[in-house]
């Protein structure tokens, strides 16, 4: 619009070379309280504006309009900023956040934005670190400073602009937008606060639904690898599955090749469909039904579960990366850990692609696109870029680069029984898999290692028929009953903290943890674990109560004859030869 009369002089920031924006506050319907205050408002934003923008010579317009709807607190069009009149009662924010400043800042930013020489929210750049990549939308929805940021990319521009140049501690909670923001505009006009590269993470623990925080310092670091597994037989692990291994040392060692051997304190960063009812769906999994999470696990748990649960190999391949990389690496997968809600899909989002995205955000713009449809899809772009060795990794113990499927080892134990006679001749998976009374009778005259192998080969039997229980419960889930429904629902709002950490601290703060919320985030632990054990030794209960007959008898059977070798065991060992 035109500016009449009851415009004020503009307000001008000049720069070096004579040019300066300039912004016209239009004062038509404010008294002169709210006038005072709306002039107050726009000294303060344009005092805040990063030197890119200062220095710019457009005009801009502002005025109050009642006539935006309620809900609405500011609106651009063609160089006009309209504001809403609710912003003049707000008190200034002082030394926290001045939402009436915010919203003078997010209109400007549109208006620059959309401008000429603006485009700064359709950069790929912007889009990939704002989590705006990809068709489906922003996936970064968990602790975020406000929820508009997650309408469109310019939107997700404007609204963290305003944090930008009003949260001095916006650089440690979102430090790559930081450091892109500063790179664009220049420096926020704050002061100077300190940001730890270190990062909370909760890491599952050794009992199940158990918790751990944990703060990983990328200068513990030695080396990150990108770990591949075998392929397995369920349909969602047929191509392997992409991890990131973080060989971190132990404490009170120098960064070196020897951290690698210190295995209980390497993490393993895998992304995983959450599934908190009992068993994978393969088609929720493939129409993205399953909440996809960024899991930090021990890598101990890791090699077990793969290699003598599921009877896979492990491969861990180094990648040349920069310890700036590697700290870049552990920021991304923080902020991932923490406000990722994305949806799990087989195909187009699954582990492969969110370890390539993860690996992405590390590196610089040249030396992206890692991301591919299946693990090995990732492994060859890692390959083809230098990032990873062409060369099977070493298989040697001492490498701490190779974990053998537990196959041979557990084929070994059951061929020296079947050649006793002490089992029958089935093939190891059908041997495993087979009812107790067809896996053999332990004799009570078995030797010590014939016991240990029996007690090796039936735990590994054990574990398999449990998780053929859960199967088979998933399956019958149409007719539980109503105690049974009860506790499963109990058990999902309690397992809603490993589907979104970030639950644990709902309502404080965004982006990365900060040390002022350890307190909060540690109470909240405490309380999580005072009633993890009570919901799951429960929910137990109740699901084998509704498993067939047969199938409880089955794990019943199994479970002694574990119980009665662990104790044979004992019993040999103790006497005297």
């Amino acid at each position: 619009m035109r500016l009449t009369a009851c415009v004020v002089a503009a307000l001008l920031l000049c720069s070096g070379h004579g040019q300066a924006v300039e912004l016209g506050l239009d004062r038509t319907g404010l008294d002169a309280a709210a006038g005072q205050r709306a002039q107050e408002l726009l000294e303060h934003a344009q005092a805040r504006l990063p030197d890119r923008w200062r220095a710019d010579p457009r005009r801009l317009s502002l005025r109050f309009d009642p006539g935006l709807p309620a809900d609405v607190a500011g609106r651009h069009r063609r160089g006009e900023l309209r504001l809403s009149l609710q912003l003049l009662q707000m008190p200034p924010g002082g030394d926290g956040f001045d939402l009436a400043q915010a919203t003078v800042l997010h209109e400007i930013a549109h208006a620059f934005d959309r401008g000429q020489g603006g485009g700064w929210s359709r950069q790929a750049e912007f889009r990939r670190l704002a989590g705006w990549d990809r068709r489906q939308g922003n996936d970064y929805t968990l602790r975020s400073p406000d929820a508009y940021e997650h309408h469109s990319p310019a939107e997700a521009f404007a609204v963290n602009l305003e944090w930008y140049l009003l949260d001095p501690h916006y650089r440690c909670r979102r430090p790559q937008l930081a450091a892109w923001y500063r790179e664009q505009l220049g420096p926020a006009v704050l002061p100077e606060v300190s940001c730890s590269a270190a990062q909370p993470l909760l890491v599952a623990g050794a009992t199940p639904a158990q918790l751990e925080l944990e703060t990983l310092d990328p200068a513990r670091i030695y080396a990150v690898d990108y770990l591949l597994a075998g392929s397995g037989d369920a349909a969602m692990s047929r191509f392997g599955h992409a991890m990131l291994r973080l060989a971190i040392c132990a404490p009170g060692r120098a960064p070196g090749p020897q951290c690698r051997q210190d295995l209980a304190y390497h993490r393993v960063l895998s992304f995983r469909a959450f599934v908190n009812d009992v068993q994978i769906s393969n088609w929720r999994g493939l129409t993205g039904g399953y909440p996809a999470r960024l899991f930090v696990l021990p890598l101990d748990q890791v090699i077990d579960e793969c290699t003598r649960i599921e009877l896979r190999d492990l491969q861990a391949w180094p990648l040349a990366l920069s310890p700036q990389q590697r700290a870049v690496l552990l920021s991304a997968a923080a902020r991932a850990h923490w406000s990722y809600d994305g949806q799990y899909r087989f195909i187009g989002n699954n582990c492969a692609v969110e370890s390539g995205r993860l690996l992405d955000l590390a590196l610089t713009p040249q030396a992206r696109r890692l991301q591919a449809i299946t693990p090995r899809g990732v492994l060859r772009r890692l390959q083809e870029t230098g990032l990873a060795m062409r060369e099977p990794p070493s298989q040697r113990l001492e490498d701490g680069l190779y974990f053998a499927s537990a196959r041979a080892e557990y084929q070994q134990l059951l061929l020296g029984l079947q050649q006793s006679g002490q089992a029958p001749s089935l093939s190891l998976e059908r041997w495993l898999d087979s009812p107790a009374r067809q896996r053999g009778e332990i004799s009570a005259a078995s030797t010590l290692p014939a016991t240990a192998a029996w007690w090796v080969l039936e735990t590994a039997a054990l574990r398999r028929a449990e998780l053929r229980a859960l199967a088979q419960l998933k399956r019958q889930l149409g007719q539980q009953t109503p105690g049974l429904q009860a506790r499963l629902q109990e058990w999902q709002r309690f397992t809603g903290l490993f589907d979104a950490p970030a639950a644990l601290l709902k309502g404080k703060g965004y982006g990365l943890v900060q040390s002022s919320e350890l307190e909060a985030l540690g109470q909240a632990m405490s309380r999580h674990a005072e009633v993890r054990e009570v919901h799951w030794q429960a929910l137990q209960v109740a699901v084998e109560q509704e498993m067939p007959a047969v199938q409880r008898r089955e794990l019943d059977q199994t479970r002694k004859r574990v119980q009665w070798l662990a104790e044979r065991m004992r019993q040999q060992a103790a006497t005297p030869e």
